[in-house]
């Protein structure tokens, strides 16, 4: 399995799609807020921040991928980000 593989399969009442995306974590710049990474989808690379008011910025996508890579032993911020886990929070 690599980033970008698809399978489809029968969903619901409609097709859906199972696709392999590489997801990471990186500080953009010394002691500047965490993204976290996504690649596979199409060719495409994007990221989503916790950093209130950036464009990047979507709480709970952040948390749900969070998650993953702290179950996945992949987060190294400790609980940075944690803010996130908050409903109703910023």
């Amino acid at each position: 399995m690599k980033p970008g593989d698809i399978r489809t399969f029968k969903g619901g009442r409609g097709n859906a799609v199972v696709v392999a995306v590489g997801v990471w974590v990186k500080r953009q710049k010394k002691d500047g807020p965490l993204h976290i990474h996504l690649t596979g989808i199409s060719g495409k690379h994007t990221t989503v921040a916790n950093q209130q008011g950036s464009e990047r910025y979507h709480r709970a996508l952040f948390r749900d991928f969070r998650n993953l890579l702290i179950k996945n032993n992949c987060w190294l911020y400790g609980d940075e980000g944690s803010e996130t886990e908050t409903p109703g929070s910023p």
